[in-house]
């Protein structure tokens, strides 16, 4: 896996930025088809401080991925290599479409979207594991890397042995662990495999009562039927209107990049900045920066919000 992470890098950018840069993302596989996650956390932890690079693709096993989002709320997610550097370095925030870079990948994607295919998923969620580990086109040093299956340990191995300085890697939970989801888990237990600066990997479990929140309703989680539907849920999320259990989920994502950032000690500490920055109207503004720095669709935005 780790020479494959190797044969991936067809870009190289060079950042000058003045604060560590993490990307975040998940790999696939839940048994539920949660809203995504990393995208909206991603904007959350721009607003409140850290520098954030999403890297996404379109949907796998959910129902809207990263660059169905993306496109949705009206980001240019296929902009130019510079304008990607001038949007990290100006706004501390970039989205791209890393489908766009390794085309080998649609393929995969489209036969993961099929019913028919259920038999080979095991097969296609290995392949999809590795390519998603793998893929790091910004060739940055930190990551959030969700996983679906009990691999926390040694994906934080692979990214150790490919030169990344600081991870996390998280299986997420529900009452049980039939529910798992690739994201940090509002609904039960995170087991998190940390990756530090002197290259050990401590392994741990993280509870949503430990920084004082109340467990999530897995109803409340589940994605909606379209892009726009779920673009819509994230607006609401990001604009302070959703109160719900999806609110906390996004937020406890924001602060885990957050803490990897340097910007919070911890997780409590980062779910406090990233919910101030929520609550000010930091978040929904970081995403109107991304949106014009990117060279999108700023009328996609004002519609979804003239619409809720």
């Amino acid at each position: 896996m780790a020479a494959a992470m190797e044969s991936t890098k067809k870009f190289t950018f060079h950042f000058n930025a003045r604060k560590p840069l993490v990307t975040a993302g998940g790999t696939g596989g839940d048994t539920v088809p949660t809203i995504n996650v990393t995208t909206p956390a991603v904007i959350v932890a721009a607003s409140a401080g850290a520098y954030t690079l999403k890297s996404g693709a379109r949907a796998f096993s959910s129902m809207t991925g990263s660059s169905d989002l993306a496109n949705a709320l009206g980001i240019n997610i296929h902009t130019s290599p510079k304008v990607v550097e001038d949007c990290v370095e100006k706004i501390g925030i970039t989205a791209w479409a890393s489908e766009g870079v390794y085309s080998w990948m649609r393929p995969l994607i489209e036969l993961g979207s099929r019913k028919s295919t259920s038999a080979v998923m095991p097969l296609l969620y290995s392949l999809r594991l590795m390519i998603a580990t793998a893929l790091n086109p910004f060739s940055i040093k930190r990551q959030v890397r969700g996983v679906s299956k009990p691999f926390t340990e040694t994906i934080a191995k692979v990214l150790s042995k490919c030169g990344y300085e600081k991870a996390l890697v998280v299986l997420g939970y529900g009452e049980t662990e039939e529910t798992r989801i690739d994201e940090w888990s509002n609904l039960g237990k995170t087991v998190v495999s940390e990756l530090k600066p002197n290259g050990s990997i401590d392994t741990y479990q993280f509870h949503p009562e430990d920084i004082g929140l109340k467990r999530g309703k897995i109803e409340e989680v589940v994605a909606r039927e379209s892009h726009v539907e779920n673009a819509k849920v994230a607006v609401k999320i990001l604009s302070g209107i959703d109160k719900s259990s999806r609110r906390d989920l996004i937020l406890l994502n924001a602060a885990s990049i957050l803490y990897l950032a340097d910007e919070a000690k911890d997780i409590k500490d980062g779910y406090e900045l990233a919910r101030q920055s929520l609550d000010t109207g930091r978040a929904i503004e970081k995403l109107k920066q991304l949106i014009v720095s990117s060279g999108g669709q700023i009328e996609k935005l004002e519609s979804i919000i003239n619409s809720l």
